[in-house]
């Protein structure tokens, strides 16, 4: 990752391929192409990770509710991709046992047909694949389910991620392969070729300190999220087929629910609500829900939101938590691709090598979107990738990687490689051999020990260097690493780090706001911060972690 960006160096160059977009979509592709030996330049608006990528429900997984809608492909691809996101980096795959309840026999046959269906699509190992509990047994494994209301439940593999720090993995492994990422570097256009006939994308503008920069390249991907329609409408392109669906998770603390594994329940309406325990805390999502106007950086959280989560809850669970018992929140906002009726036939603008305009047929429901990827091409020569999840993000960047190579058939010299493992990976330990290691040179607690394995793998050992005393006092956070997200995740702000190297509001909200001033006193020291900008700092980040206790109440239902 490039600490302080050279645009006049780098505007005198010209790279095979620009991506624009540091979420999880950009930063598989730009890992990919690094890797094949391409010069790649990935830029992001704000922070890595700072969109949908680090507000997801923080689960791999193939997505076993699409069964019901008959997209078969779709799962079995994300339920294989488990597997590969595992051997590349097992601290950021973490195996939990996901507990899926029903009232009733019938549905309880249901689900585990569903269940069974969707290990064999994900080829799942015989050690690995589900078991049935009830009665007594599903009283010892999940004490805080309401048993007389669902008394029947299924208990099968799914993995836990860091969505941000899935994203950091992929970024340091690409710039470490010889690609240049930026980050807070905006694309404010898009630079075209001109040759004798036409005009085509053969770079992009980056402007910095109120001076423009021309960056040029034979490619340019918009791999922007739910801003891709911006950077599409650079390009002059109106395309109407994407939806934008709106997530949201709270939190409360782990004494107000004690439950003792994840759960996935089903709603009154079918949707999915993950109920996953962490640490200290419990986080509840996600909704899916229509997004149309607002901040998509940070959507806010309706109380109409919190209400139906609470609600799903209390439904299963010995408890009856209200609003006031909330910690924390988050809202993250999914890029979906419509369903379309074509005006005419042949007009496919998800192709890439064709392109056209329809205007889409939108399900009534977001939850009823498909999660499928597109790869689109413009009259022009921009590619654009909209839709996908989380978990098939190597598989997005391969048919990414296709279409780029078939429209510059000069890059198709150098094959698909078979990806090394991610940073804090390169030792092939699982974090509890990690774990085991440190123990056996320091002298820390082995709660942090675990947390630290889980969030940096084998390079644990190397943060512990910069620094293992305790950021602050009651708060499982070393000094050294937030000296590790300024040297080596490229962290800029007093947020950046709070919010995606650490995630403090999300795993630790009610210790987050208690950090600020230590946090920022060490980034001062080691950015050069005046008091001034410190001050700032932590003025902004403090009325952020205050927002995600505000919720709105003026919003229509979707």
């Amino acid at each position: 990752m490039v600490e302080k960006a050279d645009f006049d160096s780098l505007s005198k160059d010209k790279f095979d391929l620009i991506i624009i977009g540091g979420g999880i979509t950009g930063a598989g592709l730009f890992r990919q192409t690094a890797a094949m030996g391409w010069k790649v330049l990935l830029l992001e608006a704000k922070d890595f990770a700072s969109g949908t990528s680090s507000r997801s429900t923080k689960l791999i997984h193939g997505g076993i509710r699409y069964l019901q809608n008959g997209e078969w492909r779709l799962v079995a691809e994300g339920a294989r991709e488990r597997q590969r996101i595992l051997q590349l980096a097992p601290h950021l795959a973490r195996p939990v046992d996901l507990l899926l309840t029903a009232p009733n026999l019938f549905l309880a046959i249901k689900y585990w047909l569903g269940v069974s269906l969707y290990e064999w699509l994900g080829r799942v190992r015989r050690a690995d694949r589900h078991r049935l509990l009830w009665g007594r047994r599903l009283s010892a494994f999940e004490p805080a389910l309401n048993h007389q209301k669902f008394p029947f439940g299924i208990v099968y593999r799914e993995y836990l991620t860091d969505d941000a720090r899935l994203v950091l993995a992929n970024i340091r492994a690409g710039c470490a392969d010889g690609g240049v990422a930026i980050n807070y570097a905006p694309v404010t256009a898009l630079h075209e070729e001109v040759d004798e006939t036409s005009g085509s994308v053969g770079g992009v503008v980056v402007t910095q300190n109120g001076a423009e920069q021309v960056l040029r390249a034979d490619l340019v991907v918009n791999a922007a999220g739910p801003w891709v329609a911006d950077i599409l409408a650079m390009d002059g392109a109106t395309d109407n087929a994407l939806v934008l669906s709106k997530g949201v998770h709270i939190v409360v603390t782990a004494a107000d629910l004690p439950i003792a594994q994840p759960c996935m329940l089903v709603a009154h309406d079918a949707r999915p609500i993950f109920v996953i325990p962490s640490d200290t805390v419990v986080y509840i999502g996600t909704t899916d829900t229509r997004f149309e106007q607002g901040d998509p950086y940070w959507p806010g959280v309706e109380q109409q939101e919190v209400d139906y989560l609470l609600d799903q809850v209390n439904a299963y669970f010995k408890v009856n938590l209200t609003d006031n018992q909330v910690v924390g929140s988050w809202a993250g906002i999914r890029p979906l691709i419509a369903e379309r009726k074509e005006r005419q036939a042949g007009s496919r603008p998800n192709s890439a090598d064709q392109s056209g305009s329809a205007d889409p047929e939108v399900s009534v429901r977001t939850s009823e979107v498909s999660r499928k990827d597109e790869v689109w091409l413009s009259p022009r020569g921009l590619f654009t990738i909209a839709g996908g999840k989380l978990t098939g993000y190597l598989k997005m960047s391969e048919r990414v990687v296709a279409a780029l190579v078939r429209q510059c058939p000069r890059l198709g010299r150098s094959t698909l490689p078979s990806l090394d493992r991610l940073p804090g990976a390169q030792l092939g330990l699982s974090p509890k051999q990690v774990v085991r290691r440190l123990q056996q040179t320091v002298n820390i607690d082995p709660k942090v020990l675990e947390r630290l394995a889980l969030r940096y793998g084998d390079e644990a050992v190397k943060v512990i260097a910069l620094g293992q005393n305790p950021i602050a006092q009651d708060l499982p956070v070393l000094t050294g690493e937030v000296v590790w997200a300024l040297r080596q995740e490229s962290a800029k702000t007093l947020e950046d780090v709070v919010y995606r190297r650490l995630g403090l509001p999300l795993y630790q909200p009610e210790r987050a706001s208690a950090s600020l001033t230590a946090i920022s006193l060490l980034m001062s020291h080691h950015l050069g911060w005046d008091e001034h900008r410190r001050l700032r700092e932590v003025e902004q980040t403090a009325a952020r972690l205050k927002t995600d206790l505000v919720f709105e109440s003026n919003s229509a239902a979707d």
